[in-house]
């Protein structure tokens, strides 16, 4: 663990939020030579260290930085525009051509916050206060900032936490009949992933992979808050049972409170727990083998044939369950991706 240093000026105190795709650029929060009152967005490079990204005008000087495209080009976050009030927020958008402000949904008290960008940069998510309460929104250059909805029943409530490389998925909480759940959005709607069994109910995603199809969060099981492993064939599983039941380790004394982060290709996640000395640690886990069925086993017998086909060609054009009837890509939908992947892999033995 190496340390990137501070702004200068200021209290000495910051926190890293992130980095891009290769790790050489990262951002965050620090306390700089602005204020030393309100926290600072920066973006640390090895030639230039830690730079300050600055403010929106007209508030009280106060800004973060949470995530960032592929390739740093593009930061997101919030930052503060109220004279009045260092607590209301607005969603922001950084590129080399200085930082923006995404306003907010209609009809609410005026507060936004991004929390995440896709990979080239032109789609952000986050939550923002609407008429209907907190909303999640998903903002583009050419639509604004549109809302996400939330699940039936329940307070309103819904945040966007993370997307996929394409933009395609988004994952957060929401709030249902049966309490705070985690969400996954995609360009069919948003649905409930549900909750770890056997405890009270409470999950929210923090992150999806690159292409959308395994999501990791946090959950509440019979054994208190868990960290969980959700993907289009699984549905959502207990992190902690996967790595010692199906991958052998051992992690007696071991809690995975939560899953924070996943790599794009799924197989690498981080997060906190308490170990054995009953300390709070961060972890890494690395799956070598994806424990789910090959790309369009639509009835788990470990090979793709007619049967498969004919799920797909049954179901064609129906709004199902992601990852069920035929749903090979997750999107909710039997569509034509969902057929182009079953006659790709047709007569694989997996």
């Amino acid at each position: 663990m190496v340390s990137i240093g501070d702004l200068p000026g200021g209290l000495d105190d910051g926190s890293g939020m992130g980095a891009s795709a290769d790790g050489s650029i990262i951002f965050g929060q620090s306390y700089g030579s602005f204020t030393n009152t309100g926290a600072e967005a920066f973006r640390w490079t090895p030639a230039t260290g830690m730079v300050s990204l600055g403010d929106l005008p007209g508030g009280i000087f106060s800004s973060y930085a949470l995530r960032c495209s592929a390739d740093g080009a593009v930061v997101v976050g919030a930052g503060n525009a109220q004279p009045t009030n260092p607590f209301i927020s607005e969603a922001i958008r950084w590129s080399q051509g200085g930082m923006v402000g995404l306003g907010d949904l209609p009809g609410g008290l005026f507060s936004s916050d991004a929390r995440a960008v896709s990979a080239d940069g032109t789609i952000v998510v986050g939550f923002s206060s609407s008429a209907n309460g907190w909303e999640a929104f998903r903002w583009t250059q050419a639509g604004g900032m549109l809302p996400l909805g939330d699940l039936p029943g329940g307070v309103f409530n819904s945040w966007a936490r993370s997307i996929s490389a394409d933009g395609l998925v988004i994952v957060g909480h929401g709030a249902s009949d049966s309490g705070v759940e985690a969400i996954r959005w995609t360009p069919g709607g948003l649905v409930g992933l549900g909750d770890l069994p056997g405890g009270g109910f409470s999950s929210t995603a923090y992150d999806v992979s690159a292409d959308g199809r395994v999501i990791v969060g946090q959950g509440v099981s019979i054994s208190g808050t868990e960290a969980f492993i959700w993907d289009t064939f699984n549905g959502m599983r207990n992190l902690r049972n996967l790595l010692v039941d199906d991958f052998g380790l051992d992690l007696t004394g071991w809690t995975l409170t939560d899953a924070r982060s996943v790599s794009d290709d799924g197989m690498t996640i981080v997060g906190t727990g308490t170990n054995p000395n009953g300390q709070t640690e961060g972890w890494i886990a690395t799956i070598t083998a994806q424990p789910i069925p090959c790309t369009g086993d639509t009835d788990g017998n470990n090979t793709i044939n007619l049967a498969d086909l004919n799920v797909i060609l049954f179901n064609f054009g129906n709004s199902v369950a992601p990852g069920t009837s035929g749903d090979v890509n997750g999107n909710g939908v039997v569509d034509l991706g969902d057929l182009n992947l079953v006659l790709f892999n047709f007569g694989a033995v997996c």
